[in-house]
């Protein structure tokens, strides 16, 4: 009503910021509250390290809707489905995950961190394509990621994290 979605194209997710000013698009909120809460490094080289990180999670997720597995996908028979499901857990996404593994032992420079010592935007981008995935993917990207012995350390630090172990504790249930 007070045209905070019209910044937006009229859509969610919008966030009001403590000044008053509307952000729209959730990427963009996202480095904004990384930003505002100092997860994005202390120069801009550091943020834009810390962003590509981000980014690459980012690709894995577009990878996988490109796959066409989802049950959102129209354009193929559920055996189709399946088949790309099966392609995309068994190879797709291991193959992925250690390519971000090795850029992430570059720049990291303590276990559970994806750059530097300190938690970061990345760590949480890990975090959330690791562990707070669709529940009916769960399981098969624990499976996925196995082998990422650099990234489950840094998922596992964020999910340790008090504040997010109670957000995860007390946030309704929800598919998104």
């Amino acid at each position: 009503e007070n045209g905070d979605l019209k910044l937006n194209l009229n859509r969610a997710p919008v966030l009001v910021t403590p000044e008053g000013k509307t952000i729209g698009q959730s990427k963009a909120i996202e480095r904004y509250l990384a930003r505002r809460f100092g997860l994005m490094g202390k120069t801009p080289e550091e943020e834009g390290m810390i962003d590509c990180i981000a980014e690459h999670c980012r690709d894995v997720k577009d990878a996988a809707r490109q796959k066409g597995f989802s049950k959102f996908t129209r354009n193929k028979t559920d055996e189709e489905k399946a088949e790309a499901r099966k392609e995309w857990f068994e190879s797709d996404m291991p193959t992925m995950l250690m390519k971000i593994e090795e850029a992430v032992k570059e720049t990291s420079d303590a276990d559970g961190y994806s750059f530097g010592a300190t938690t970061t935007y990345g760590d949480v981008a890990i975090w959330a394509l690791l562990r707070d995935c669709f529940p009916a993917d769960a399981e098969d990207t624990t499976k996925a990621a196995e082998k990422c012995v650099v990234l489950n350390a840094i998922a596992d630090q964020i999910q340790s994290h008090p504040g997010v172990a109670k957000y995860l504790a007390e946030r309704p249930d929800s598919l998104w």
